[in-house]
Formats: C-alpha cells, structure tokens, sequence
C-alpha cells in the first residue's frame, strides 16, 4: 500500500513540476476616449486602424471611440502627472454604457443578424492556439481534433481590452512655441503625443460562462429568442483592472526644401505612425506587468536549444527570453528557479494551424547553467536592445570611459532565409562610447595646471558566446580626442581623430550585469593644435606630444543589458 501511495505522489509530482507552462493566445480590443481635446478631431478618425499585434486575437469595434465631449476627466490635478490615471470605475462604466463585452463576444461566438451563436469562431481559434504537443494529444483521444475546438472556449477568458487616454497632443508648431523654440531650430512637422493606457481583462470564467450559455445562448429555432436577446443586451458583464501604462511618441518628418525631393507624408500617414509606435511602446509594459501576456513554451532540443514558438507568438530576431524550471520547496511551495537566459536566432513562420509537426526556433545562450529539456520552459523577457558600460581605461588614453551599445543585429530578421539560422547576425551592436581624463603631462605650466581630454568614437562589435560563463567579442571604431589647457589670455586646444580596433572579453556575474575587459589599438591620425585667443592652427603629431597617449589601451568595466 505504501508503495502504490509513493507511486501516486511521485507521478503527481511529476505532471506537476514538469507539465507545460500555462500560455494561450491572448485576445485584444483597443478602445480611445475622446474628451474633445486638442487635434481630437485629426487623431480619432484614425483610431480604427489602430494596429494589433500579430501574436494577439483581434476583436476590433465598430465604434472604438467612446466619445466623451463635454465631459471633463477624472484626474486629481495636484498629483504629479505620471500618478494622474483616471479612476477604473469611470471607464469600467463607459465600457458597460457602450456595451463593449457584448460586442466582443459577439464576435467570440459568431453571433447572427436574428441574435443566434454559434461556435465557428471558437473552433477555428481553438485549432489556431494549439501546439503541437495538444494537437498530438487530441489526435489520440476518441473525439480528436474536435478536443481543441473546446479548448477556445477557455481563450475567452483571455479577452483583454486596452483603454486609449491621449492628452496633450501638439503639433510641431504648437510644440516650437510652448518650448520656446528658436525659429531657426524650427525643421519639422507633425503630430506629439502623450497617452495613458488602462488594461481591463473580461472576466469569463466558469461561472461566468455557465451564466451565459444558460439565461443568453440562443439557437435559430429558440421559442425564448426575444427574451434571451435582450436579457443578453442588458448585461452587465465584469471588467477586471491589469495594468496601467503611459507612453510619448513623436511623429514628424523634415519640413519640405525646394532642393529636396523627398515625398512628404500626409496629416493621416503621420497620425498613423504615431499610433503604430505608441502600441509598440505600450506592449512591452502591458506584458511586464502580466504573466498571462508573456509567451512561454517548453524547452524541446537542447543542441541548440529550441522550442516550438514562432513569428503566431510574436517572436522576433534576437529576442531574450529566461529558461526556468519548477522546484518545490520543503514546504510544498513550488517556485520556479532561473537557469539560463537566452536570445532567439531562428525564427519560424508557424502562422498556421498546427498538424503535429511544427518547426522550432532556435536560441544561443548568453547566461546561466545547464539547459534540459526535461521539464525546463522559456519565458519571454523583453529587452530594449541596449546595453551600458561604465568603467576605467588603465592604458593609452587613460581616463574614465562609458559606453552604450545598441543591437541593430534586432533589425536584421529581414535579411535571413525563411526558417533558417542567422547565429552569425546576432549580438551585432553600434556603439558610442566617451571618455574624459584630467592629467599633467607637462610641467611647463603653470601651478602644475591638469589638462583636460575628452574623447568619443563610434563603431560596429559583435559578441560571441563560446560558453555559458563568457563571451568575447571584436571591435572596430572611429574617434576623436581633444585636449585644452591655458587660461583666458592664452588657450590652447589639441585634437586628433584615430581609428580603433580590438576585442572584448566578458564574464557572466549576474543575468544582465557582465565584468567587460578590452584590449584595444589606436591608429592615431596627424592632428593639430589651436591657438584659442588668436585662432591660429598648426598640425601636431598627438601621439609624440602626448607620450604613451596613442598606444594600445586597456580597460575594465561592468557592462549592465536593457
């Protein structure tokens, strides 16, 4: 007995701790508020090509402008602008005077001209959202594949509406003279704009859903078809706050030159591009804030690592995401542990209904320890493609240096073979870096008088990562340095411009926090030296004046990921 009792628990244990992590496709209506505000009448009318997110069900509205004229907002106006969200109650209750969950489940379940459901949309949802281990699942039961048509049921309780709150929207020329900008700075035109967005989850859950195929389901040859109808169009369906966000863009383009033939967008084309990029800005916070939006999938190779997601889940070209397992703690409660972070270099296109046999993208580690794919899973982290350095230059051009890097290797998705690798794109950044010292190096002047050397470069590197611990990486830049020194009788400015290559190498101390050190070389070109009061120039070799100045650097540093 005992023994079957250890059976039970072990097998228990295991469904539990290596089952597959909860994610389902999400379902996304916009909806804007419109108080009658500044350019409403220019940006509302555009609001219904608001984009959706491909990894997102789209239930759009056919009114998604609530229209609020003469209504003043429900802000406390002495808290700082970033506290000042309306209160969820008010726009809950616009939200239920539209009659907004009706028409999203309208849609859900396929209603008809005479107030009939259906379950179509279900089904082909339900086929839609289905991986492949489900799908294998299914194929193996006695109903089949109509197993994951039921699964859409539970999609709907992953209905998720996001509330557009613009407020201070400008246009280049209102924007020039609030700012007090000088007329000759004055270059562009277009649209700025601030938005406060407010996540609501429709609650339909399974009491919910028994309520509703109950007192609202009517079918084409219900005797209680009226009643039902409008018991339906009177319900007050609930709304669950997630999260709250708030995002500026800017969408403007040069003003028109007559020696340019640049085409000039529209007022509409600029309208929509500020709405595109402030849905981009918004995502990544909505889906920080909640779990059920982030995609998770399990790990199904290990060499490389791999997992059954792709471009229907919104994946991108390298793009972080954290592997983790379930443990149990002595108390019975289950957490889940960090074991690697990784970043994607194979995309699949797998924007189909699955039959079983769906590809895997692939992913290079960048941190961590041992992958399994015995229970381990992938969660989508977003990163914002920015890397920054801080740290100390020991040789050459001495100094306190900081830098920034930025993946442009995330843009270049575009430019691999479908459902191929693009390993040797990824981690390729553009860099800025700067540098500043205060040294004597001669003690001609005055009172032992320290110069000051201000440095920048740009260039391209790219990281590899030959083990979980460290990666290495090559560089190559370009740069100058100025130095000045005198007072204001006498000044001198040095300059010269040089070119730098050299290699990175960095050790893994946290998952977003590496210890960098590089060794670099420097091609310093003739340079020349300014006589600042009098504006005479003559051409200085730099790296003679400043002995030790132009030789190879090295330096250290912590580098932190965003």
């Amino acid at each position: 007995m005992k023994r079957l009792i250890l059976i039970f628990i072990s097998l228990a244990l295991f469904e539990f701790l290596f089952a597959q992590p909860d994610y389902n496709r999400n379902a996304l209506t916009t909806v804007a508020l419109n108080f009658n505000e500044n350019h409403s009448g220019e940006v509302f009318p555009r609001f219904h090509i608001m984009p959706v997110p491909d990894k997102f069900f789209n239930n759009p509205l056919a009114q998604p402008v609530i229209d609020l004229r003469g209504i003043k907002r429900p802000v406390m106006a002495e808290l700082p602008e970033l506290l000042q969200y309306m209160n969820d109650d008010f726009i809950i209750g616009k939200l239920h005077e539209q009659k907004v969950a009706q028409q999203i489940l309208a849609q859900w379940f396929n209603r008809q001209k005479d107030g009939s459901f259906n379950v179509d949309m279900l089904k082909e949802r339900g086929l839609y959202n289905a991986n492949d281990n489900e799908f294998i699942s299914a194929s193996a039961s006695k109903r089949g594949t109509s197993t994951l048509m039921d699964m859409g049921l539970s999609l709907v309780n992953q209905t998720y509406v996001v509330v557009f709150d613009y407020y201070n929207i400008m246009n280049m020329s209102e924007y020039y003279i609030k700012n007090e900008t000088p007329g000759k700075d004055r270059t562009s035109n277009g649209y700025i704009a601030k938005v406060k967005t407010y996540l609501y989850r429709l609650d339909f859950g399974e009491n919910v859903a028994a309520d509703f195929f109950n007192k609202y389901w009517i079918y084409t040859d219900d005797k209680d078809k009226a009643a039902k109808i409008k018991a339906f169009d009177d319900a007050t369906f609930r709304w669950i706050p997630v999260s709250r966000q708030i995002a500026e863009h800017q969408s403007s383009q040069s003003n028109p030159d007559k020696n340019t033939v640049i085409k000039q967008k529209s007022k509409e084309e600029l309208i929509d591009d500020m709405n595109k990029n402030l849905m981009e800005k918004i995502l990544p916070q909505m889906e920080a804030r909640t779990d059920e939006m982030r995609v998770k999938a399990m790990v199904s190779n290990v060499h490389p690592i791999s997992a059954k997601i792709g471009k229907k889940e919104g994946l991108g070209f390298d793009q972080r995401y954290y592997v983790y397992e379930n443990r149990m703690k002595k108390d019975g409660d289950v957490y889940k542990k960090l074991i690697a972070v990784v970043k994607s270099m194979k995309v699949v296109d797998n924007r189909k209904v699955t039959e079983g046999k769906s590809e895997v993208s692939e992913f290079y580690q960048i941190y961590g320890g041992k992958v399994d794919n015995m229970g381990m899973f992938l969660e989508q982290k977003n990163d914002v493609g920015l890397n920054v350095f801080l740290g100390y230059t020991f040789e050459g051009m001495k100094g306190l240096n900081g830098r920034m890097e930025f993946y442009i290797s995330k843009f270049m998705g575009d430019l691999i073979k479908e459902n191929k690798s693009g390993k040797a794109l990824t981690s390729i950044k553009l860099y800025v870096e700067g540098g500043y010292d205060k040294r004597m190096y001669y003690d001609f002047l005055e009172d032992g008088e320290k110069q000051d050397f201000v440095k920048i470069s740009v260039g391209l590197s790219k990281d590899f990562y030959p083990s979980k611990f460290f990666h290495w990486g090559p560089f190559l830049g370009y740069g100058v340095e100025s130095s000045d020194f005198g007072d204001e009788t006498l000044k001198y400015e040095n300059e010269t411009s040089f070119v730098e290559v050299g290699a990175r190498l960095g050790f893994n101390i946290l998952p977003k926090t590496q210890l960098i050190g590089s060794y670099q070389f420097n091609y310093l070109f003739d340079g020349k030296s300014t006589n600042k009061t009098s504006g005479e120039s003559v051409d200085l070799d730099y790296g003679e004046f400043y002995e030790g100045r132009g030789n190879p650097t090295i330096s250290a540093g912590l580098r932190i990921m965003f």
